[in-house]
């Protein structure tokens, strides 16, 4: 069964922009659909693009009830519209009828990039937790070893593989180098007296 999303009440200012651009477009009657659907030849590809345009109020209703934090709702507007191209070029007439095939597919899209930023979310917080479990370990070994321990030393007490820890401590090395380069400018100012505040445009 599919998940219910409802649309918060106020719009934000993000989308009162795109409520306004969406104005010089408004919503087709079936009659009007139905005839463009039935367009022929050269002309169809005109015609899909005005049903295309006109539709994209389905879009932004998509967009608002799928918003969630940590997707901005330009993504959802973006990811959603390349589904509404989609749909309408590929549209071969449905039981579901046009307006609620291109509501399908659209939502389809949203509810994909909504579970893939999820999972996304948790993978990032799962590497954060195991980096404070490797950090914490390496600590506690090389200060009972008094010397640097192993990437095997480590695995054996976490009971890790051995390349995760290495995966693990590559990856910390690396967020470390860009954390230093970052720091540096600031760091070559504190080294000079009188120092004026670096540029970091």
């Amino acid at each position: 069964m599919a998940q219910e999303h409802r649309s918060p009440v106020t719009l934000d200012a993000e989308e009162v922009d795109y409520q306004a651009q969406l104005a010089a477009y408004p919503r087709l009657s079936d009659a009007e659909q139905s005839r463009l659907l039935a367009t022929q030849g050269a002309a169809r590809e005109a015609a899909n693009r005005t049903l295309i345009e006109h539709n994209l109020h389905l879009v932004f209703e998509a967009a608002r009830s799928h918003r969630e934090e940590g997707i901005a709702f330009g993504d959802l507007f973006q990811e959603g519209s390349l589904a509404l191209i989609s749909a309408v070029e590929h549209y071969r007439g449905t039981e579901l009828g046009f307006t609620d095939t291109l509501r399908a597919a659209i939502n389809a899209t949203m509810d994909a990039v909504v579970a893939m930023t999820r999972d996304a979310q948790r993978n990032d917080e799962a590497f954060v937790a195991a980096c404070r479990v490797f950090e914490r370990a390496e600590q506690l070994l090389s200060a009972d070893l008094m010397r640097p321990a192993t990437d095997a030393e480590i695995a054996k007490l976490l009971a890790w593989d051995v390349q995760r820890v290495g995966i693990i401590r590559a990856m910390l090395r690396g967020a470390r180098q860009l954390h230093d380069e970052d720091l540096l400018p600031y760091l070559e100012v504190l080294d000079e007296p009188n120092g004026d505040e670096p540029d970091v445009d």
